[in-house]
């Protein structure tokens, strides 16, 4: 059977979550991806688009089984996906629409009704629409006439994640991973940076990196700040291994892998209670919680959370989570199930 994968290749969680599955589905599935979107220069884009497209029309035509998998985000990601959908609906193909858009609800509330009846048309359409979490699957039924108009499915993300080096994490150090945006709550950070003077901040990412840089330059903690770019599997299991604490203080999530991949590592984590990161980041459990956008609460949780004599055990509990419900052996298998049935 074929599974057509389409979907972003930008640098981040989409493209980190695409990689896992193609790298762990059974031999008995042929995997074939396509990027329909790269985030860059837009006429680029719009030529990967109609890439797409082409991909879709031709690969429906030809005879054999097969499956389409599209990954979607929101605004211009919805409108790839609903031609897309329909081109191979046509055809008679099954499609699997994956939602793993963090500002999905603001793009959806931001559109007129028209926009918004065509958004719930694409979801009662799917042959199976994929969230991340039991939240995001209440918000989709929220937005439907009736949930029994749509197949909705919870399919969690998973993470890979490179053997990690042995090492207590360093003192006082702290790690940030994901890309350089508002949305990511970096700023945020940087911010409480300047009242907690003696911990270091290591930072792997891409995005608006001169705003970034700025911004450090602005806030006057460049001698607490360490920038690593855009890093790579082992160079990131370093860093959570010789690192005390992941904060990522987002405003809009799904699941982010790298709190997974976190769990996965025995790094204690600090987020916020967005998307379905309260599923798993649980307060006096299995980690940190803070309110998107306060500061104040932000630097003493990172101050709070580097003294807690529990903080190791709350890791414990967080990886013990990630092996029952999380671990590519649990997740994996649910979504198989769901191409052949």
């Amino acid at each position: 059977m074929d599974i057509i994968v389409l979907g972003t290749g930008q640098n981040g969680g989409i493209d980190a979550v695409i990689h896992n599955l193609k790298l762990n589905l059974n031999q008995q599935f042929r995997y074939r991806r396509f990027i329909s979107h790269k985030g860059g220069n837009k006429l680029f884009d719009l030529m990967l688009a109609l890439w797409g497209l082409w991909v879709v029309f031709w690969l429906s035509l030809l005879p054999g089984e097969r499956i389409f998998h599209l990954h979607m985000s929101y605004r211009g990601s919805f409108w790839r996906k609903r031609i897309y959908q329909k081109v191979a609906q046509f055809f008679g193909r099954k499609v699997l629409i994956h939602l793993h858009g963090s500002e999905f609800k603001k793009f959806y509330q931001a559109s007129d009704a028209n926009v918004q009846q065509k958004i719930r048309q694409l979801i009662c359409r799917a042959d199976a629409f994929i969230v991340l979490s039991e939240s995001w699957r209440e918000y989709i039924e929220s937005i439907l006439e009736s949930p029994q108009q749509a197949n909705l499915v919870v399919l969690p993300n998973f993470a890979v994640v490179a053997p990690s080096p042995e090492s207590e994490g360093r003192q006082n150090h702290v790690l940030f991973l994901g890309a350089l945006i508002e949305r990511k709550g970096i700023f945020d950070l940087l911010r409480a940076l300047r009242d907690l003077p003696d911990v270091i901040l290591h930072v792997g990412g891409g995005g608006d990196v001169a705003r970034f840089q700025q911004a450090v330059t602005e806030f006057g903690v460049e001698k607490q700040l360490v920038f690593h770019g855009w890093i790579d599997h082992e160079k990131k299991a370093q860093l959570m291994a010789e690192t005390q604490l992941l904060v990522l203080p987002s405003y809009n999530e799904g699941l982010p892998v790298v709190i997974l991949e976190a769990m996965a590592s025995g790094l204690p984590v600090l987020s916020t209670p967005v998307g379905g990161i309260p599923e798993v980041m649980i307060p006096g459990q299995t980690g940190y919680l803070v309110e998107p956008g306060n500061v104040e609460q932000l630097t003493a949780m990172i101050r709070q959370a580097l003294a807690d004599d529990a903080r190791l055990s709350l890791a414990d509990n967080a990886r013990a989570l990630y092996q029952q419900n999380y671990d590519v052996s649990v997740v994996m298998p649910r979504l198989e199930k769901l191409y052949v049935s």
